[in-house]
């Protein structure tokens, strides 16, 4: 009987002995690592090979899912007559007919504010003091939480906006709104695409993609996983390739994954009419 030796990942083999890298680059015989230690590696690189196919499948997923949206927007556009611009950049939401269903697509900014910032808040201060009684109680709350640095040292920008959409009726305000306007500086832009479906309570609820937020529900379980699909195929396809060894078939060479699963269904369908020819042929001579 032949033992196949299970395969570690990361090893190497040095003089027909199975060894792994250590955290310092040194190489540690297999025999020598204590089972737990073993167990461990083995347990992480088994999970996160798992999590690379998952991050891999849900990258493809994104950009099938955008380049479908796309083509949607451009068959509309075409419906009206107008030419989609393929820079456009906004906030949309698609739902389907029963309600059912929604997609949306939402375009976040990356800002930054430049030394125009410090400018609006001396010129809001000022106002401020001079004008406590009146726009104090409202501008100040707002201030004080716009210009509060968080641990990154970036300013509150919603806030920033919010204060810039007040109309006050001071003369310094237009300098105000100009100053928070030329400070803003949009470094880049990240498009966000959520799906969601209709809960049990009618309300939308967001399909989680995100690995904290994704719970073990019983309807999760119950779905086969891409992984596993692919498990199960490669199963089949190992069964039909082991009958067609039985057979005496040897798979031509060249051949990628399709073309071997094409040819390994073609000379299973020419074995089976075989085999039912063969057996017609015994019924008739049984028959007569």
């Amino acid at each position: 009987m032949t033992h196949t030796r299970k395969t570690i990942p990361a090893a190497v083999e040095v003089n027909g002995a199975p060894y792994l890298p250590g955290q310092g680059g040194n190489l540690v015989p297999v025999a020598n690592i204590k089972r737990q230690d073993l167990l461990r590696h083995e347990t992480t690189y088994e999970l996160t090979d798992y999590a690379l196919d998952l991050s891999a499948e849900i990258a493809r997923f994104n950009g099938h899912s955008r380049a479908d949206l796309a083509a949607f927007d451009a068959l509309l556009a075409e419906e009206y007559g107008v030419t989609r611009d393929p820079n456009f950049q906004g906030n949309r939401t698609y739902t389907s007919l029963d309600g059912e269903r929604q997609i949306k697509i939402a375009i976040g900014k990356h800002v930054s504010f430049g030394v125009e910032l410090q400018v609006a808040k001396k010129l809001l201060d000022e106002m401020i003091q001079e004008n406590a009684a009146a726009a104090g109680p409202v501008l100040m709350p707002l201030v004080n939480q716009a210009f509060r640095v968080d641990k990154e040292g970036k300013v509150d920008a919603d806030m920033l906006r919010a204060i810039r959409r007040l109309e006050i009726p001071d003369p310094r305000w237009s300098k105000i709104v100009k100053a928070i306007d030329d400070a803003e500086d949009v470094r880049d832009t990240t498009t966000y695409i959520r799906f969601y479906r209709k809960g049990v309570d009618g309300k939308m609820t967001l399909i989680p993609l995100d690995i904290a937020a994704a719970h073990p529900t019983p309807e999760a379980l119950m779905r086969r996983s891409l992984r596993r699909q692919v498990e199960e195929a490669n199963a089949a396809f190992t069964a039909i390739k082991g009958e067609l060894d039985q057979l005496g078939d040897v798979f031509p060479e060249g051949l990628d994954l399709v073309g071997q699963v094409t040819w390994a269904i073609r000379r299973l369908n020419q074995h089976l009419d075989t085999v039912s020819a063969a057996l017609l042929a015994n019924y008739d001579e049984t028959a007569a």
